[in-house]
């Protein structure tokens, strides 16, 4: 079968192809999603990891400034108060110097940088701990050679062991950061290569839709053109058809005026000779003589009236004017409704299928009137435009629902159903229009041709 692929209909073969694109997307955005988190972790880390190290460094170096700062002002003012002061503010500081260290040590992954501040931080301490004893009363010059000989050299040597670690940090930090950029590169190539993925899949399974709908719109248009193609096979069928039919009524209608019609006229016109040459007979025989005559000029009557339903001779003959006037005083006499006729400009030599689609038209509007509405009074109007045709049957009888497809919403026989064939089969337009209550009209307008516009003019 053309729509089967490899065992699967072309519809799962979309749907499958829409399933794989949406599952894609969603692992994408899933992908894109884990990616940002993973990223914004590691940097949080990073970040968090550097500020926990920086700080007791920070605090260490702080610590070795100010414990300069204190041995500065003991040395300036050597009293016992400036010593005991003293001695409480590097006890402060040997506290904090702990919790620091204790912290970097935590944290620190540079154990050898680690193991070289703690060696200087003890060096340190052990060379100003005694200070506030052993240089209360000592001199200037020996305060000073004290200072330049133990405290300086220890000092530079402890902040460059923690330059160093701040060195190593900086060189972690930016370890750290390339291996995030890396991470983060790759993590966007894993992205762009599935997007490409899924674009790769949109494109064909749209392609595959294309193909599927143009191939589903050929479809329909070959099945729409068959289809026209039978539609206006069965209207020139039909047209066909009541070409037939309408010869059929003419022939019949002919012999029935021409051949019977004349031979019960010539039937009738015997008795009557033989009624005049028997004035001597019988009454019996006159009585009977009277009533053939009867039964002939009834039959006669109902020849003329079948030939006239079958076809009109006025229409091939006068024309569609005296045709529709004659059908309306049957009408009136048939059934006693009151009729208005309006002509204007209407040609004699209209081509035969017009002539003959207004004619059944307007018989079958009368009928339905007659059968249907209950009105008083019906008006014809027909009307001979330079391009078309227009004829009115109005009534202001009963009337009926209309749907808004302009048909009626109950079912009104076979009647208008004709109606709307003839009139489609001359290439013309119906226009309905009713309501309950108020009436109903039925207009149509038939193009002419132009070659038959020329040859009238």
């Amino acid at each position: 079968m053309k729509r089967v692929i490899g065992g699967l209909s072309k519809r799962a073969v979309l749907r499958t192809g829409y399933g794989a694109v949406l599952a894609v997307l969603v692992f994408a955005a899933a992908e894109a999603y884990r990616i940002q988190s993973s990223i914004s972790e590691q940097h949080l880390e990073i970040y968090r990891h550097y500020v926990e190290q920086d700080k007791p460094v920070s605090v260490l170096r702080r610590n070795l400034w100010l414990a300069n700062i204190y041995i500065r002002d003991f040395f300036i003012h050597t009293t016992p108060e400036q010593a005991a002061l003293l001695q409480s503010q590097l006890t402060t500081l040997r506290q904090e110097d702990d919790q620091a260290l204790d912290q970097l040590a935590r944290v620190s992954t540079n154990r050898g940088v680690l193991a070289n501040i703690r060696r200087s931080v003890d060096e340190f301490r052990a060379v100003i701990a005694p200070l506030p004893s052993t240089m209360l009363n000592q001199p200037n010059e020996a305060q000073y050679e004290f200072l330049q000989r133990e405290i300086v050299p220890r000092r530079f040597d402890l902040y460059g062991t923690l330059l160093s670690l701040q060195a190593a940090d900086q060189q972690r930090l930016q370890e750290s950061e390339r291996e995030f950029s890396d991470a983060r590169r790759q993590a966007a190539r894993r992205l762009l290569i599935i997007l490409a993925i899924c674009l790769l899949l949109a494109g064909a399974v749209a392609r595959f839709s294309l193909g599927h709908a143009e191939n589903l719109e050929r479809r329909a248009e070959k099945h729409y053109a068959e289809v026209e193609q039978a539609r206006g096979e069965l209207q020139q069928l039909s047209a066909r058809l009541l070409e037939i039919e309408e010869e059929g009524r003419r022939t019949l209608s002919r012999e029935l005026h021409d051949e019977i019609g004349q031979a019960l006229a010539l039937l009738q016109i015997e008795i009557s000779h033989a009624h005049g040459l028997l004035p001597g007979q019988p009454e019996q025989a006159r009585e009977r003589l009277r009533t053939a005559r009867a039964l002939a000029e009834r039959t006669v009557q109902t020849i003329r009236d079948i030939s006239l339903l079958l076809r009109p001779p006025l229409l091939d003959d006068l024309g569609l004017t005296p045709a529709l006037q004659f059908q309306l005083e049957e009408f009136l006499r048939r059934s006693g409704i009151r009729c208005e006729f309006v002509e204007e400009g209407v040609s004699d030599d209209l081509p035969d299928a017009v002539k003959t689609c207004v004619y059944r038209v307007v018989q079958e509007a009368l009928h339905n009137c007659e059968k249907h509405s209950g009105a008083s009074e019906v008006r014809v109007v027909v009307r001979q435009l330079p391009d078309c045709l227009v004829a009115e049957v109005e009534d202001k009888g009963r009337g009926f629902q209309m749907n808004p497809q302009g048909k009626p919403t109950l079912s009104r026989g076979l009647g208008l159903l004709g109606i709307r064939e003839r009139v489609a089969i001359a290439g013309g337009s119906l226009v309905i229009d009713s309501a309950p209550g108020v009436g109903t009209r039925i207009g149509m307008r038939i193009p002419l041709a132009p070659a038959r516009k020329e040859v009238n003019a």
